[in-house]
């Protein structure tokens, strides 16, 4: 089919692992906190730092989920966001800053609103990192 884009085998493992982070992965694996960087219980800091970096490189895909048109992928990218913020791991991007911002003010959907309050709250509190140079 011409057109058709092809899903690759690391994009599936990116999105499982913002499935994890949001406790849609399974019941066995909630979402962890949204809180002081660490490991939560059952999960070492390897596999937290493996899922924060699958996060870290599903930034620029995030930006563009924000503008999906259900509430509860918009309210994913906002604690997605404070996820990183709390891990010190959110990139310092202005983009960021105006999405949430957005979110919490207009958005139509309470959960959303909230979600990016608390995103907003985590990167006051947290801080955001630069962006290394390539």
């Amino acid at each position: 089919m011409a057109g058709a884009s092809m899903r690759h085998e690391s994009d599936d493992a990116r999105l499982r692992a913002l499935a994890f982070w949001v406790g849609h992965h399974q019941a066995s694996q909630p979402a962890p906190r949204i809180g002081p960087a660490g490991p939560t219980p059952g999960e070492t800091a390897a596999e937290r730092e493996r899922r924060i970096g699958d996060l870290v490189r599903m930034v620029p895909e995030l930006k563009q989920l924000a503008k999906d048109s259900r509430p509860a992928v918009r309210a994913t990218v906002a604690r997605s966001f404070a996820i990183l913020a709390t891990a010190h791991r959110a990139p310092a991007d202005r983009e960021i800053w105006r999405l949430l911002l957005g979110l919490a003010k207009y958005d139509e959907d309470p959960d959303v609103r909230a979600a990016a309050e608390a995103a907003l709250a985590a990167l006051e509190r947290y801080g955001a990192v630069a962006a290394k140079a390539s």
